[in-house]
């Protein structure tokens, strides 16, 4: 590992650690986009304990529907989180497209309205090759001074890295960070056992405390946004060693809440609906959502809200 980069991969295990929030896009009744629900929503989970060392923003993932904005819009939003993190939090911009022109735009967007880095994966709709996606990450890290690179393994999307790949982008000095998650189990410890000392490697595969146990820093988790203080404290069992504990409460609420999701991403694609509906459900904003994606019908709100107070999210609205 080259001796430069030892001190800014420990800084990045320092600040990128915790529940990671992949932040949603509200958007109005007209379906524009709602950048002032997105600064409360933010806002909230941040002065209820998401802050550096106890987690990240994602803006504009999966989770935030990227797909359906414009590339304008990717941007704004962007903008609105950071602002909304007021430096508080570390904030991650989604810049993976399958153009790589949009990559490197949306990475110097990231540097110059100050996040503190970027998520990126290889391209997708074409499969990825290894020298493809090499040169991928190659020209976006030439693009941009500062700020920070989470390698994002995308398997699903037809290109799943393999370990020498990892191992060729920790060249890439700024690529300190890695969302992991694999379709082969053995792979997905390989390379936790392989690459914690280089990479901040945040866990996408809901195995947060296998993760954290080899030497891990954070996990992906929808449900923060709604209930942070869970996931923060689930954080903290993690922090303290204490896996049989955060295993206990990941089982008895995460994995109910990821249930419920599955269930809905069968009817209707995207990530965000279940986390709206759930935020309306909790007299917080949440909104509509762009086609193809269909909203949570009367009953499966009222299905979620009966998981909401089973598993003791606080708050739901009678």
């Amino acid at each position: 590992m080259n001796d430069v980069a030892v001190p800014q991969v420990e800084v990045a295990k320092r600040d990128l650690c915790g529940p990671m929030i992949p932040v949603i896009t509200n958007l109005q009744s007209d379906l524009s986009v709602d950048h002032a629900a997105i600064h409360d929503n933010v806002q909230a989970d941040r002065d209820r304990g998401i802050e550096n060392g106890h987690g990240v923003f994602l803006a504009g993932g999966a989770g935030g529907d990227f797909p359906m904005l414009t590339v304008d819009e990717r941007k704004a939003v962007a903008q609105t989180i950071v602002q909304a993190a007021d430096g508080r939090t570390p904030v991650l911009v989604g810049a993976q497209d399958t153009n790589p022109d949009v990559c490197i735009d949306i990475a110097r967007w990231a540097e110059e309205i100050g996040a503190y880095g970027i998520q990126l994966s290889p391209t997708y709709y074409y499969a990825s090759s290894p020298e493809d996606c090499w040169r991928l990450f190659e020209a976006v890290h030439g693009a941009t001074e500062r700020l920070s690179i989470m390698i994002y393994n995308t398997p699903w999307e037809g290109y799943d890295l393999s370990i020498s790949e990892i191992e060729r982008l920790a060249g890439l000095p700024r690529c300190l960070s890695l969302k992991w998650s694999s379709p082969n189990t053995a792979t997905y410890l390989r390379v936790l056992h392989k690459f914690s000392g280089r990479f901040a490697i945040v866990d996408n595969q809901g195995l947060p405390v296998m993760n954290h146990l080899l030497g891990g820093t954070g996990y992906i988790t929808h449900l923060a946004t709604l209930w942070p203080e869970h996931d923060l404290e689930v954080w903290r069992h993690l922090q303290n060693a204490d896996y049989a504990a955060a295993q206990t409460k990941l089982a008895q609420v995460n994995w109910p809440w990821q249930d419920f999701r599955g269930k809905m991403w069968g009817r209707t694609a995207a990530e965000s609906p279940v986390v709206k509906a759930g935020l309306e459900l909790l007299g917080r904003p949440g909104g509509p959502s762009r086609g193809p994606t269909r909203e949570l019908t009367a009953d499966e709100r009222a299905e979620l809200r009966q998981l909401l107070l089973s598993i003791g999210v606080p708050g739901v609205v009678s």
